[in-house]
């Protein structure tokens, strides 16, 4: 199997809540919860239906390792048509700067290591 992704995903421990918001004259708010992240995207379920869309964007709001960010997507798959669950979405990101993937991908780093650190200690108490 090829891995045609650019960067490795990131698996949430226990989920994270965070904000989706479509921009508008009067913006629209989803409370969505994130799944997995990467250097250039995300995955995120909700009950809510959302177009698949490259010329859609969706700004996320969420905090991760301490950091809040706020970085500009659109939804490019989904995962799901079963209507009484929840939906899996994807989501590339769009319109992040080299600082900015860097500094994603520093926090995502820092986030897996101190929960792979957790998970040892974990183990071991068990």
């Amino acid at each position: 199997m090829i891995n045609r992704r650019k960067f490795f995903r990131v698996r949430i421990k226990g989920f994270k809540d965070a904000m989706m918001i479509l921009p508008g004259k009067k913006d629209t708010t989803y409370e969505i919860t994130m799944v997995d992240i990467s250097g250039n995207g995300l995955s995120f379920v909700s009950r809510e239906k959302f177009l698949i869309s490259e010329f859609l964007k969706y700004n996320f709001r969420f905090d991760l390792a301490g950091e809040k960010f706020e970085l500009v997507g659109c939804i490019v798959r989904k995962y799901s048509e079963d209507e009484d669950r929840y939906i899996r979405y994807g989501v590339k990101l769009v319109s992040v700067s080299t600082k900015e993937e860097s500094e994603l991908i520093r926090r995502i780093n820092k986030y897996q290591s101190k929960h792979y650190r957790d998970n040892i200690f974990e183990n071991e108490e068990a």
